[in-house]
């Protein structure tokens, strides 16, 4: 088998039913975000505060690959949502760290809960053998597709 068929038979097989399913957790999160009264951007500074605990606001910038004003634009207004609190940095004095608030560590655990929830049903009729495929596969997958995305972007262009 070339190249050409098998770009063709996983296009297919695995690249029209990962579209389905990027387009499906899409479509979840503008829901959750609507119900929880933010914004996409926000609900996912809010998911990746939540997976460290506290961050600075540079740092989140990078994460979300976001400016820096931007970060500071999405932080404001969550602040104003009681959703945020912005703390002294502990060995920086010139920096601060992002922490969730209370209400807004509820809405985390939340969203957490929700899309466990929506996978196990998702995945209902799979059994626990082919889940645990599935899962490592899913994460090679998300591992080769980082990689490559950063050789990718290192790549010179012509």
């Amino acid at each position: 088998m070339d190249d050409v068929d098998n770009v063709l038979r996983t296009r297919d097989c695995l690249s029209v039913p990962a579209l389905a399913l990027l387009r499906a957790m899409d479509h979840n999160r503008s829901r959750v975000a609507a119900e929880s009264g933010v914004s996409i951007s926000e609900l996912r500074a809010l998911t990746r505060i939540a997976e460290v605990g506290s961050i600075t606001p540079k740092l989140l910038a990078q994460s979300l690959e976001m400016t820096t004003g931007a970060v500071t634009a999405i932080s404001n207004h969550l602040v104003a949502l009681n959703m945020l609190t912005r703390v002294p940095h502990p060995s920086d004095r010139r920096s601060l760290l992002l922490v969730l608030t209370p209400a807004a560590q509820q809405t985390a655990q939340r969203l957490h809960d929700e899309f466990q929830t929506l996978f196990a049903h998702a995945a209902r009729n799979v059994t626990p053998d082919v889940q645990a495929r599935l899962g490592s596969l899913l994460t090679s997958m998300a591992v080769a597709i980082t990689s490559d995305s950063d050789v990718s972007a290192a790549r010179p262009t012509a």
